[in-house]
Parts: C-alpha cells; structure tokens; sequence
C-alpha cells in the first residue's frame, strides 16, 4: 500500500517553475488566534505517527481512534498504519483503514466509529484490500472499493456498523460511482478501453439482491459520474452522434437534457451543494491520471459561464454554501540554491536539483468571478495523491469546513514535517499549522 500514492502527476507535467518564495504556514503563531475563532464541525486526520484523530481547529478536543501504529523505519520493517479517514455525511460516524504487513504478509482492516466512541472492526483481509471510502447520503452504509485477489480487478461493497457481513455489490476496474441523496440507488461508471473489462454505465440499487439498469449511452473520457444534491438530475459524458464529447446533464432517470460543454480530451467535474452550478476542468495535457486543464464554472439552467481560468488546474473543492471553489494548481520547484527543506528541490550528488512538486491554492468567489491566490505550498504525498481523483473525492470529503470559512490543507511545513494546516478562504490571515499529520478532512456539520 506504500505504492498508491506516487505517480506524482506523471513528472510532472507542469507549467511554471517557482523560484525560492514558496509560502509555507509556520509553527510559531500566536496561540490567542485560534482560540477565539469560531469552531465549526471536526477534522480527522493522519497523525505523524500513523494513527487517526479528531480535533477541532484549534488542535483542541483531541480524540485518538487509534493507538497502535507503527511507522517503518525502512522499506523492509514491518509497519502497521491507518489510511483513508472519510467522514459519514452527517458527522456523526467515520470510517478508515488499517493496513499491517508481517514477512509477506499483508492484512488490511476496515474500521467504523461513532464520534468519540471506540472504532469498531467491520472487515478484514488478507487478499482484498480497500483502498477508497464513500458513505451513503443516509449515513447507514459505508461503501468502499477494495482489490481483488490477482489485483486485476476491484470490487465495490459496503458494510456497516450493525451489519454481520459486508454486501457485494460490483466488480470492475476502474470503478467510480455516485450515491442518489436517497441512498437508494448508485450510478456507476466501470471498466474501460483499456482493461479487460468493458467500460459501461448503469444504475445499481444495492442490497441482498443487487438490481442493475444499464444505460445506453458511450462514456466520453472521464471517471466519476455526479448525482446532484437535491437528487434531480446527474453529470454524465457522452460521445454524440457526431463524435464529439460531451459533458451533459440527464434527469434523475438517466434520460438526457441538455449539453453543457464539448471538449477534446477528458473531463472532471463536480455540482454546488445547490444544484444550480457545476464546475468542470476541461483537459489540455495528458497525464497519468486525472485532469489537467483549464477549470470552467457554469450556470446549470441557463448554461451561462460564469468563470474560466486557463492555468492547468488539477483539481477543486466547492465550499458548502456554494460561493467560492477552492483550486490547486501544480507547479514544479527546482531551484536547488535554497536550504529549506520545505521549499526547494534538494541536490543530489551531482549538483542537480531535484524537482519538487509544489501547490498553488486560489480561491475563487463565484459571484464576482474574480479568483486570488492564497498561498503556495508542497504537500504531503497522500493529499497529492486524492488529487487526480478529485471527482470522486468531492462526493466523499471535503476539506471546506462547514461555516465557508477555513480550508484543512495537508502540507510539507518550513521544518520539514507533515503537518496539518487550516487556511482561512479569506486570505486575510496566514495559514497555520493545527497538529502534525499526512492527510486531513473536515465534517460537513
């Protein structure tokens, strides 16, 4: 599980190398500040020490769900971590996953805890290992993918706290999916060109006899399809009678409605909370995985662009209520004449920089349409690693916080360390480090 995170944006694509001015938030600050902010909902993370935590944003409220991690001190050491914090929608449960190896033996565990109660185990394997968590909207059903034996295949299941048994619902590879609001039912994308199983879109209602309807459609590039909040309509590609791509939006049903967007090579999106606007990068390099692009915000009803920023974006995070989209923007440092370790490529032994993939966050207010940058900043492997993957990811966490006020950022810090920062989407103050840790997301409530 060493592995998952590092394609590094495939070498990195990238635009723009940054000199030695990268912003990187620092430990010492006045500690009065985050006291006397407001708080609002919790934020589970990875520790630096493997295990998983809730805290308030202050840093304060700590509850440890773990206690147990042991972290490799090299590649061949035994280890046993925690991975994959995702939040049940409604704040009162979370989920993730614990992966231990012993010789060759690896074991991957699946937990789930009600806030402030013991975590409870609700899967365990030896050879099907989860690797991505998304509670239904009823908050009764953690769905999670998990690979298969031989590793040619994943499997989407789901298991909850009550339940004896996980339920199987799905194989494929790739496999992306969007809850309805109800719980109900899912729409799955799965397969593709390139694996052995062929792509195809249908809608699955879950249970003890799994149903599938499958839709007459021919996906366009993309991954995750996109349920609106309010359960009305879904965020689709097509391939139309013309042979050109199209991103598209159909009624709850799956019938067609309208055309938003052509493009050329792939597409990533996501709705506001609303469902009245949706955003979307529109691709313009290939890469590994993901979308790298120009990123687009539109009206839904009148199909009106209301933004368009043509840097290569990578991904985006709506906030709650729907005013602003938090995106990132990778950038490759290696300027080797600085020392900090935070913020530069480090020399190797010939005198060459290595190249270091940094941050730029800017937050947009959609109403204005007018975007700024907050800060730039190298992040940890693991909050890299969601990033390619961000469609799926906006359904299942977010690193908003429930007011609209601060974003939880997972970031290399001006000593070096994996730290947790929380970034107020104002700009008006600094960014500054919670706790230290890999991976970070807030609650919704």
């Amino acid at each position: 599980m060493k592995l998952f995170f590092i394609f590094l944006l495939s070498a990195v694509l990238l635009s723009g190398c940054l000199p030695g001015n990268v912003q990187l938030p620092q430990m010492q600050q006045d500690p009065l500040l985050p006291m006397l902010e407001r708080k609002s909902g919790l934020i589970v993370y990875i520790g630096a020490d493997g295990n998983i935590y809730t805290a308030d944003q202050a840093g304060n409220n700590i509850t440890p769900y773990t206690k147990d991690a042991v972290l490799p001190a090299t590649s061949t050491d035994p280890f046993h971590y925690y991975m994959y914090p995702t939040w049940a929608p409604d704040g009162a449960s979370l989920g993730f996953v614990g992966v231990s190896e012993q010789g060759t033996k690896v074991t991957t565990d699946l937990y789930i805890a009600k806030v402030k109660d013991p975590a409870k185990k609700v899967f365990s394997s030896d050879s099907e290992h989860p690797f991505y968590l998304y509670w239904s909207p009823d908050n009764t059903n953690l769905g999670f993918l998990s690979s298969t034996a031989d590793g040619k295949s994943v499997i989407l299941q789901s298991v909850s706290s009550t339940q004896k048994e996980r339920t199987v619902i799905d194989t494929g590879s790739p496999y992306y999916w969007s809850w309805a609001p109800d719980g109900k039912t899912m729409i799955v994308h799965a397969g593709s060109a390139a694996s052995s199983e062929p792509e195809h879109m249908a809608f699955l209602q879950p249970g003890s006899n799994t149903s599938e309807d499958g839709l007459d459609i021919t996906p366009a590039a993309f991954q995750s399809p996109a349920w609106s909040p309010d359960g009305k309509r879904i965020l689709m590609t097509r391939v139309n009678d013309k042979g050109k791509n199209e991103l598209i939006v159909t009624d709850g049903q799956g019938k067609f409605e309208k055309s938003l967007a052509t493009y050329d090579m792939n597409t990533a999106f996501a709705w506001s909370d609303q469902s009245d606007k949706v955003a979307y990068i529109e691709g313009k390099q290939t890469i590994q995985s993901g979308t790298l692009g120009t990123l687009h915000v539109l009206d839904v009803n009148t199909s009106k662009e209301l933004f368009k920023d043509e840097e290569d974006v990578i991904a985006f995070f709506w906030s709650p209520n729907g005013e602003k989209i938090a995106y990132f923007i990778p950038k490759v440092n290696s300027d080797s004449s600085s020392n900090n370790s935070g913020s530069s490529g480090q020399s190797n032994s010939t005198g060459q920089a290595q190249q270091q993939v940094l941050l730029q966050l800017k937050v947009l207010d959609v109403a204005s349409g007018k975007s700024k940058v907050l800060f730039t900043f190298s992040p940890t492997d693991q909050f890299l690693g969601i990033l390619p993957y961000f469609d799926q990811y906006h359904q299942s966490a977010t690193i908003w916080s429930p007011d609209n006020y601060n974003l939880v950022l997972s970031v290399v810090s001006s000593d070096g360390n994996p730290s947790i920062a929380v970034v107020p989407s104002s700009g008006q103050l600094e960014p500054r480090i919670m706790t230290r840790g890999y991976l970070a997301f807030w609650s919704r409530n």
